[in-house]
C-alpha cells in the first residue's frame, strides 16, 4: 500500500470514529427535543388547543421538513429519527468497509450511493433545525438548548459524511491489493 493509500485510509477511519461520535450527538439532540414534545401541555385542554395550535403549526411549516402534530406532539420527529436511523444503516456500511477494507472495491459503489443520499437528508434538516434555532416561540417551547444539541449532531454528520465521501471515494482499492515486484515467467514459476 502506498504512503498516499495509507493516508487516505487514516482519513477513513478518521472520518468513520467522527461518525459514531456525530452518530451519538444527534440521537441525543433528537431524544432531547423528542423527550420535550412527548411531554408538552400545550394542548391538553380546548383552550390549550384553540391558543397554541395555530401558532404551533406555524413554527414547523416555515421549516418545510417538520410537519406540524399539534394534537399528536409524540409524532413531531419522526422524520427526524428515520433519517437518524438510516444514518445509523449508512454508518453499518461504511463502518464495514473500513473495518474489512478488502470489500472496499466491491461495496464501494453502494456505500457511496446510500451516504451521499443520506447527506442530502442531513442538509435537508439542518436547514429545517436552523429555522428553529431562529424562531423564539420554538426555542420556548422545546427549549434553545435541546434545537442546539440536534442542530450540532447534525453539522457533526453532514462533516462526517462528507469526509466519508471524500475518503472512501478516493480510497485505491486495486492499489491495497496490488503485489508489486511479483512476476510470474513463461514456464509459470513466481519470482519476487
Amino acid at each position: 500500500m502506498s504512503g498516499l493509500n495509507k493516508f487516505i485510509y487514516v482519513g477513513l477511519v478518521i472520518s468513520q470514529l467522527l461518525t459514531l461520535a456525530a452518530y451519538v450527538v444527534v440521537t441525543a439532540g433528537a431524544a432531547l427535543l423528542q423527550k420535550k414534545a412527548n411531554t408538552l401541555t400545550l394542548f391538553d385542554t380546548q383552550e390549550g388547543i384553540d391558543k397554541y395550535t395555530p401558532v404551533y403549526k406555524e413554527v414547523f411549516t416555515v421549516t418545510t421538513y417538520i410537519i406540524a402534530y399539534p394534537q399528536q406532539p409524540q409524532y413531531q420527529f419522526q422524520y427526524q429519527w428515520w433519517i437518524i436511523q438510516f444514518e445509523l444503516f449508512v454508518f453499518l456500511l461504511t463502518a464495514a468497509c473500513t473495518v474489512f477494507p478488502s470489500i472496499i472495491k466491491r461495496m464501494r459503489p453502494v456505500a457511496l450511493t446510500f451516504i451521499a443520499s443520506a447527506l442530502v437528508l442531513v442538509m435537508d434538516n439542518i436547514n429545517a433545525i436552523f429555522f428553529l434555532l431562529r424562531n423564539e416561540t420554538a426555542k420556548a417551547v422545546f427549549d434553545d438548548y435541546r434545537i442546539a444539541t440536534a442542530q450540532a449532531g447534525l453539522i457533526m454528520v453532514g462533516v462526517a459524511n462528507g469526509l466519508t465521501i471524500f475518503f472512501l471515494g478516493s480510497y485505491d482499492a486495486e492499489e491495497s491489493h496490488a503485489m508489486p515486484n511479483v512476476h510470474v515467467t513463461s514456464d509459470g514459476a513466481t519470482k519476487v
